[in-house]
């Protein structure tokens, strides 16, 4: 077992460090946990691309683990909407693109999802987790707030259901406000930047809290 440290040691002392972000740089902290529930994901891909029996050999395999939420994932039903622009409660303006078949996000509940950011003013692009391949999770209505999740990413997810498209057109007070922030990867959105945020919310999960 002494042996195995040594080595493991070794062979993380010969790495190179990452580069530390400069702390006067980063005006939030931190970023969420980039997971969310790989069963239910899996099982919703196959329902959509080859219809529920295909499904079927997933639920067989992992049924006496997961069974109640594979099986629920798999009868989930998204249609497509309109995309028009409406207006929430909040005051915030969101286009829904699709409409998930599952559940919506309580207080606590693990939510996995995918982000596209992009200004609002000129469509540069911040953060596409989809295209890095690391969806963000975090649990919802949880406090304080975590980057690259801001408040328009919390309300726009409140009235969605797992499965739904959305777009939310963030004012810069409900995204990253007047400091902006530095994401995990080092990009840096200014303060006072309204932002164009896609979110397609892929796991709604209450047994993760």
């Amino acid at each position: 077992r002494e042996g195995a440290n040594t080595s493991s040691s070794s062979s993380s002392s010969s790495a190179s460090p990452a580069p530390a972000p400069s702390r006067k740089d980063k005006p939030l902290p931190g970023s969420g946990v980039n997971l969310y529930d790989p069963v239910a994901t899996a099982s919703r891909f196959l329902t959509r691309r080859f219809g529920i029996v295909g499904g079927l050999g997933l639920v067989a395999l992992l049924a006496s683990v997961e069974g109640g939420e594979i099986v629920k994932a798999l009868l989930e039903r998204d249609v497509e909407a309109s995309g028009e622009i409406v207006e929430l409660e909040s005051g915030l303006k969101v286009a829904d693109a699709r409409i998930g078949g599952g559940a919506s996000p309580k207080k606590g509940d693990f939510v996995g999802v995918n982000l596209l950011v992009a200004d609002a003013e000129t469509g540069a692009e911040y953060l596409n987790t989809k295209k890095s391949g690391r969806p963000i999770a975090f649990t919802f209505e949880k406090k304080p707030l975590l980057p690259p999740v801001c408040e328009a990413i919390e309300e726009g997810v409140r009235t969605m259901k797992r499965g739904g498209v959305r777009t939310v057109y963030a004012p810069s007070a409900k995204a990253y406000g007047e400091r902006g922030v530095v994401l995990n990867d080092g990009t840096r959105i200014a303060g006072n930047r309204d932002l164009k945020i896609t979110i397609t919310l892929e796991e709604v999960s209450p047994s993760y809290v």
